[in-house]
């Protein structure tokens, strides 16, 4: 088993309120469980800080600003990459021979360079970004935006060659795993399925009957969900509706504010975000997009005490379905919410189900700590 290792982080992992940040915070804390020492590489942008809860976790943490000018927009290289290639990470990580785990393709930027010919270097891909790319082009008016998209997937799809480069490719869901295998048949490609706080608090639990949707609303395709359900399921309920996340847009607000069963809980702090969670009669668990491991999936099923409706793309890649109830037309998403509303699930079924969660191996390092 490695007793060092290196990750470099797409972006600052803490505190852990988005899919990614969770993804990553909960690895890097189990591998710190497990006695590795980390030496952490954090890319900032915006209004991210330092984090001294990342020094807690890490024998050093080292920062990198992102590099966001409009010039990097123009390079053959995707916008994602090129803005965080970094001299000083490079010469950070040539301060040892430590492997290298590079968080997304975003960081591999300097995956094929000479002086880490001789290193062993792991890529978690997050998603196949190409394909997250092209369907992100989908979800926005805006021509420009539209345009920034489409380009960025096919520089994404190009740039994906350079995997050839990893000795080992991290994918998180069996989907992933099958498509990476097709592109590259000769590298070690392994499911790693996302990481998340499993942490569980039963005392005194009891659902609530209201309907949860949550995630960050201020991203397109979590933004088109929302609208969906305000325009076409909360009229049709006699159920209380609770859209709960990171700065709701306008739109998401004033369509709320038309019905009295539908409430909008903007940026809730964690316990709040968690309590929501667990004490719901039904977490809705739906997207647009069949990529990547949903955690809103995940969560809903291991903290929540009462159903998880989702749909067929939340449910793509992974094998959680069996967990859930699904449901696609709107018709069926009525009809699971008419009967879900109407029982309780049992302390077994909530059991069996963190159970079958921990036996698919969420949360396990097995695959990053294997020696080569």
């Amino acid at each position: 088993m490695t007793e060092h290792l290196h990750i470099i982080c797409l972006a600052q992992p803490y505190p852990p309120t988005y899919g990614g940040a969770i993804d990553m915070f909960y690895k890097i804390k189990a591998l710190h469980g497990a006695g590795i020492k980390l030496i952490l590489h954090v890319f900032l942008y915006r209004d991210y800080k330092e984090e001294p809860e990342l020094e807690k976790l890490a024998s050093k943490v080292f920062y990198y600003r992102r590099d966001t000018g409009a010039k990097n927009v123009f390079s053959s290289i995707p916008y994602i990459v090129k803005s965080r290639i970094n001299e000083n990470l490079l010469n950070n990580l040539c301060r040892d021979k430590y492997p290298i785990l590079f968080e997304g393709l975003h960081t591999c930027g300097i995956l094929s360079h000479p002086q880490l010919r001789d290193r062993f270097k792991m890529v978690r891909m997050h998603n196949i970004e190409h394909d997250y790319y092209k369907l992100l082009s989908s979800y926005h008016p805006l021509a420009w935006a539209s345009l920034f998209y489409r380009l960025e997937a096919r520089k994404l799809k190009k740039f994906e060659r350079i995997l050839n480069y990893a000795n080992r490719i991290l994918a998180i869901s069996n989907a992933d795993v099958a498509q990476l295998c097709r592109r590259f048949p000769d590298k070690d490609v392994r499911l790693l399925n996302c990481f998340f706080d499993d942490t569980i608090n039963d005392c005194d639990i009891k659902t609530k009957p209201y309907l949860l949707y949550h995630g960050n609303l201020s991203i397109s395709e979590n933004i088109k969900v929302a609208e969906y359900l305000l325009d076409e399921i909360a009229p049709n309920i006699n159920h209380r509706l609770i859209i709960a996340g990171r700065n709701p847009t306008r739109s998401i607000c004033q369509k709320a504010a038309q019905y009295d069963n539908v409430e909008v809980i903007a940026n809730p702090v964690q316990p709040r975000m968690e309590q929501l969670m667990t004490e719901a009669q039904v977490n809705l668990a739906i997207t647009l997009q069949p990529t990547g491991i949903k955690l809103k999936l995940l969560n809903g099923l291991y903290k929540g005490h009462g159903y998880c409706i989702a749909n067929r793309e939340m449910l793509h890649g992974n094998s959680l379905g069996t967990l859930c109830i699904e449901a696609n037309s709107k018709a069926e998403i009525l009809s699971a919410i008419d009967k879900a509303m109407k029982s309780t699930a049992s302390s077994d079924v909530i059991a069996a189900r963190r159970k079958t969660i921990a036996d698919l191996g969420y949360n396990s390092i097995t695959n990053i700590i294997d020696e080569p």
